[in-house]
């Protein structure tokens, strides 16, 4: 089978991780795979390269995509789809892996539908021979979709649109310092078009106070209620203010509103001293984010092609949660450039109706945690506390902002404790208001305080004494492993302490090692493995500067979700987790494997292992053995990460999994507490296929491995063997020592003009 691969219409950070994860999963596969540069003119001007494994080497970690990208005006003729139709046959090549928006896809399915008729014109005027028609009768396609403005319906997320949300909160946070040090308003421009997911998720993370989006337009005189809000919030105690503008926003008469637009409101009605930042392309640039998405949607799009039937529809691959899917690819397509149409004819029901639930369900908490659209909801006389326990996790400041906002809009009064279980027992506790939580949208650590203590025999009669004097009705943990045993342990003194029935006790997952029961998914790990793949990227650029092969330890205690999920996003050869074991002969089978990739002149090794992967095989160990073992073709490192991975500011990631964590908490509150009267709920609320679901706690309690402080299940393991698949060439994964071809100069893949063969040992580099 042979296979091409072309980025097409905006680049996106992970473009170059799905083009690296498509082209070595069809080498595996023994596929003959090629690269169309510069998009669809490549195919016109037939720039159609053979790719190697060493062909995508080094390009995991880098912005963009090194095959380059374009919009084809070529292409958009008849002329042109014959002439890259031609090109394809010339190279014997009838499957393609197009990554790009729904222009790109559609391009790609024009071609498809078109395919029979062009080897037909083809055949007529003699450019091709009729073999053709019958060895190559079709064109399989599949899609992946790479853009920034995460528009395409049919996935939760495209390739860049996490990237870029991260760059917009980067900016962002480092304004609102100058903004409040002048008590400044500023506006931002954010890019995507007709899709104002970038502004709303943005301004959400960042606790902004205006959003303006395409979908939900504000209504007439919002000029007014923008300027009222912001004087609130002034009023209140904020020493600034902060607008988030989408590029396509528009009122609801379909008129554009621009930035300087809102600039002009705000100085002339309301005596801000207000600045614009129009953030523009660096959305688009720099490193990827710790994107896993990315990879394994492309390893399935060449499953797709090896098992799909001819007469079968294109698919897209997306992602639903953190499963990868296919839908079929018009439909997502058609679904996508309707949207535009409906924002045009002003139906903005409709619009908001075929974003998803989640769109709207984020829009919503905004217009809550912003005061803007409050519920105004009558006061119940209910309490709810949140606490932590476990390790600290970032985004544990933002889950409680939203706990606080989302529950005085649902009318309860809320409650933080300090210290966790500990500090429940001594009475430190202490009501929370609307502006107590005023700037932690975008604090990292813990400002409630957590510990590792949970309820015993000791302590038990202080935290009833304190639930008891201050009415709580529920309480929410929002922490790591060991505030699920907590949990657990307070659920069970119901018993003997009364009270304890009608109080709820729910779990919400906040830890980075994503070690806890009912959820695929904990808050913390999106910001540690960012911050793990950041110590990557310097300490691989230490490595190839001298030979070098780095064994470097990450978090996680006994769960090795860490260690599988920075392996597969920075191209580590290995992994060692808990779950897989190491074995003597594993070491020595992979010092072997090492030896070979250095005497085939490869300069970088990595190995990543999770901190408790064996208690024999250590970290020193593995540096030692393969230090001596190795000593005459390549330099050992150790390096163990430590606590940097709790730290930082958390990502859009998190503080969005943060704040719906929290909307959903109470929606289960409402709907099972006063709805249905059960005042004894127990359990934990996470994200599974998808959906934000409830665990009761005898299925919580039963899927804990208390041995190994993990869950029993655990939907990542098929990562660790996807990642040594893609990242080790099979010929050296297989001990073999093949002959290395002579090194050939390598002309530039951003000139589409120059066909040339690529250097097996060597990736494709951008021209200066």
């Amino acid at each position: 089978m042979r296979i091409a691969v072309l980025t097409s219409g905006g680049d996106s950070c992970g473009m170059n991780p799905a083009l690296r994860a498509a082209v070595r999963a069809a080498i595996v596969k023994g596929a003959q795979v090629y690269a169309v540069r510069e998009g669809y003119n490549g195919l016109v001007q037939d720039s159609i390269v053979p790719l190697t494994w060493g062909s995508v080497a080094g390009i995991i970690n880098r912005g963009g995509t090194i095959i380059g990208t374009a919009r084809s005006n070529d292409f958009r003729t008849h002329e042109g789809r014959k002439k890259a139709v031609f090109n394809l046959i010339k190279n014997k090549i009838n499957n393609l892996v197009v990554i790009g928006g729904d222009g790109s896809l559609t391009g790609a399915n024009l071609l498809r539908t078109e395919w029979k008729m062009m080897l037909d014109e083809l055949v007529k005027d003699k450019a091709i021979d009729c073999c053709v028609l019958d060895s190559h009768h079709t064109l399989s396609i599949v899609g992946l979709v790479g853009s920034i403005d995460n528009d395409m319906c049919g996935t939760d997320i495209t390739i860049g649109a996490d990237t870029a949300c991260h760059r917009i909160l980067e900016a962002i946070d480092s304004i609102l310092s100058t903004a409040v040090s002048h008590q400044r308003s500023f506006v931002i421009e954010v890019m995507g078009r007709n899709c104002g997911w970038l502004a709303m998720v943005s301004g959400l993370a960042t606790g902004a106070d205006y959003i303006l989006v395409p979908e939900c337009p504000p209504e007439e005189g919002w000029e007014d209620t923008m300027v009222e809000g912001l004087e609130k919030g002034r009023l209140s105690g904020r020493r600034c203010s902060l607008v988030i503008v989408a590029e396509g926003a528009i009122d609801r008469k379909g008129q554009p509103i621009s930035s300087s637009y809102v600039r002009k409101i705000l100085e002339e009605k309301a005596g801000h001293d207000a600045r614009i930042t129009i953030l523009g392309h660096v959305q688009r640039g720099e490193t990827n984010n710790c994107d896993s998405q990315s990879t394994r949607m492309a390893v399935e799009a060449i499953r797709y092609l090896y098992t799909k039937k001819a007469e079968d529809e294109p698919v897209m691959i997306g992602m639903m949660g953190n499963r990868v899917i296919q839908a079929p690819l018009m439909k997502c397509v058609k679904e996508t450039q309707t949207i535009g149409s409906l924002i045009k004819e002003l139906k903005f029901d409709e619009v908001v109706k075929l974003r998803g639930g989640i769109f709207d369900e984020v829009y919503k908490m905004f217009g809550i945690m912003s005061n803007l659209r409050r519920s105004n909801v009558p006061k119940k006389n209910y309490n709810i506390a949140i606490l932590h326990s476990g390790g600290p996790s970032p985004g544990m400041n933002p889950a409680v902002r939203a706990f606080a906002r989302l529950g005085i809009d649902n009318g309860f009064g809320v409650f933080g404790v300090f210290n966790g279980y500990a500090g429940l027992s001594k009475g430190d506790i202490k009501q929370l208001d609307w502006m107590t939580v005023n700037g932690w949208a975008v604090m990292g650590g813990a400002e409630l305080g957590t510990n590792r203590s949970v309820p015993n025999e000791e302590n038990i009669a202080g935290i009833v004494e304190t639930l008891e004097s201050n009415n709580i009705g529920a309480i929410l943990m929002f922490g790591g492993y060991n505030g699920y045993v907590g949990a657990a342990a307070l659920a069970s003194f119901r018993p003997k302490h009364e009270y304890l029935n009608k109080v709820a006790i729910v779990c919400a997952p906040g830890t980075i090692a994503n070690n806890v029961p009912g959820t695929e998914t904990s808050v913390g790990s999106d910001t540690c493995l960012n911050n793990i793949l950041d110590a990557l990227d310097k300490i691989k650029q230490s490595a190839v500067a001298s030979r070098r092969l780095f064994v470097v330890e990450v978090m996680g205690a006994h769960c090795g979700y860490l260690a599988a999920m920075s392996s597969l996003t920075s191209g580590a050869e290995r992994a060692y987790t808990m779950e897989e074991g190491i074995t003597i002969n594993k070491l020595t089978d992979d010092l072997e494997m090492f030896v070979d990739r250095f005497k085939r002149e490869h300069k970088i090794g990595l190995i990543i292992k999770s901190e408790n992967a064996s208690p024999c095989y250590t970290t020193h160990f593995i540096y030692s053995l393969l230090r001596e073992e190795g000593k005459h073709l390549f330099d050992v490192r150790e390096s163990i990460l430590g606590h940097l991975q709790q730290g930082g500011t958390p990502s859009s990631l998190d503080r969005l999994h943060a704040s719906r964590l929290m909307y959903h908490f109470f929606n289960l509150i409402n709907n099972e507490v006063f709805e249905k009267n059960n005042h004894s709920l127990a359990g934990c609320i996470g994200f599974l296929h998808g959906e934000i679901q409830f665990t009761p706690l005898e299925k919580m309690v039963k899927d804990i491995n208390h041995t190994h402080r993990r869950p029993e299940n655990q939907w990542w393991l098929g990562l660790l063997e996807l990642s040594r698949r893609i990242s080790v060439d099979p010929i050296s994964n297989g001990n073999l020592i093949a002959p290395l071809p002579a090194k050939t100069p390598i002309t530039s893949p951003t000139i589409y003009s120059q066909k040339s063969h690529l250097d097996p040992n060597s990736n494709p580099q951008f021209t200066l």
